[in-house]
C-alpha cells in the first residue's frame, strides 16, 4: 500500500538519492571559497575563514633555500543563515496515493535550497563590493570579451591565473554557447548538442536565472574563487536523535557542504514529515571581480 511506500522510504537511501540534484544545485560553487571543514564545528555564531594571498617569487640562487614569508588572509563569515524546506504527508494523503519521495518531492526541495544559497552569493555581487565592470549586452557577448575579461582579472585585480568562474545569467550564457557554432570546432561536439559552454579563457562557466540584475543591471561576474567565501557548520543533532528522529547528512562532493535531512512523525498532526536544511553564512572576500553589466 502507498502507506507502507513511504513509511518503509529509507532515508539513507533518499539521501544518497539526492547527490546528483545536490552537485547539480551547488555547481556553481565550486567557484568560490567554501569554508565547511571539520575545524568549524565548534559553537559560535560565525566562523573566520582564509584565504591564500598571492606571494612574489625570489632569486633562490642568491637567497637560498630559506623560507619566505606566508601569508593567509582572515575573513569572517557570519552564520547568519539556516535554511531549508519541510514537508509532509498526512496520514489520509499517505494512505489515498503512492508517492515517490524522491523522484517527486526530493528534488525541488533540494533546488529551492540551492537557489536560495546561490541567491545569497549573487546579492554581494554589487557595484559596492567589486567597482570594476563592462557594459556588454547579451548580443555582444562572445568569446573574445572572455578574453578581456581574463586580461582584467591578471592586469587590474592582481588575481592568480587558477580558480576564476564567470557566472552569467541565460542571455549572456546563451549568447557564449552560440558562439561554439563559429568556432572553429567543426561538427556536432558534445558541447555543442548539450548547449554547454567549456571552459574559455581559463574560466568555467555557469549558468543561473537566478543571475538578475541585482539593481544595477547586473548580467554576470567574471571572479576569482577568493572573491565570494561561504562557511558553515553542521547542524547539531543530539537533541532530535534523541526524540526519535531520523538524521542523514549528505556532503556534497567536493565542496564539504553538509546538507542535513530529517524524518520524523509528529502524532499530533497525524504527519510524516521530512526536512532538507543547511547552517551557513557568506561574505565578501578580496575585490578580484569583474561585473558585466547591461547598461
Amino acid at each position: 500500500m502507498a502507506t507502507n511506500t513511504i513509511a518503509g522510504a529509507n532515508l539513507a537511501q533518499i539521501a544518497e538519492e539526492t547527490l546528483p540534484h545536490l552537485q547539480s544545485c551547488f555547481a556553481p560553487l565550486a567557484g568560490i571559497v567554501t569554508d565547511f571543514s571539520d575545524d568549524v564545528a565548534q559553537a559560535g555564531a560565525s566562523v573566520t575563514t582564509r584565504y591564500a594571498t598571492k606571494p612574489s617569487a625570489v632569486d633562490l640562487s642568491s637567497a637560498g633555500y630559506a623560507s619566505q614569508n606566508t601569508e593567509l588572509t582572515a575573513a569572517t563569515v557570519t552564520l547568519d543563515s539556516f535554511q531549508g524546506f519541510v514537508y509532509g504527508f498526512k496520514d489520509d494523503e499517505r494512505s489515498k496515493s503512492s508517492i515517490h519521495l524522491n523522484d517527486t518531492f526530493i528534488a525541488p526541495a533540494v533546488q529551492a535550497l540551492g537557489d536560495k544559497v546561490f541567491g545569497d552569493l549573487w546579492n554581494l555581487v554589487v557595484n559596492s563590493n567589486f567597482s570594476t565592470n563592462s557594459t556588454i549586452t547579451a548580443a555582444n557577448f562572445d568569446r573574445d570579451d572572455c578574453v578581456d575579461l581574463a586580461v582584467s582579472l591578471t592586469d587590474t585585480l592582481k588575481a592568480p591565473k587558477a580558480g576564476r568562474t564567470i557566472w552569467a545569467d541565460p542571455s549572456h550564457y546563451g549568447a557564449l554557447v552560440k558562439t561554439l557554432n563559429s568556432a572553429e570546432i567543426p561538427g556536432m561536439t558534445a558541447e555543442k548538442s548539450e548547449g554547454i559552454v567549456p571552459r574559455v579563457s581559463g574560466f568555467d562557466v555557469y549558468e543561473s536565472d537566478l543571475c538578475d540584475a541585482n539593481g544595477e543591471n547586473l548580467a554576470a561576474f567574471a571572479f576569482h574563487k577568493s572573491a565570494l567565501l561561504m562557511a558553515g557548520r553542521s547542524v547539531d543533532t543530539e537533541l532530535a536523535a534523541q526524540a526519535g528522529v531520523e538524521i542523514e547528512n549528505i556532503v556534497v562532493p567536493g565542496l564539504n557542504i553538509p546538507v542535513q535531512f530529517r524524518r520524523w512523525y509528529d502524532p499530533t498532526l497525524g504527519e510524516l514529515k521530512y526536512s532538507v536544511g543547511l547552517l551557513y553564512g557568506v561574505a565578501k572576500g578580496t575585490g578580484m571581480g569583474h561585473r558585466i553589466v547591461t547598461a
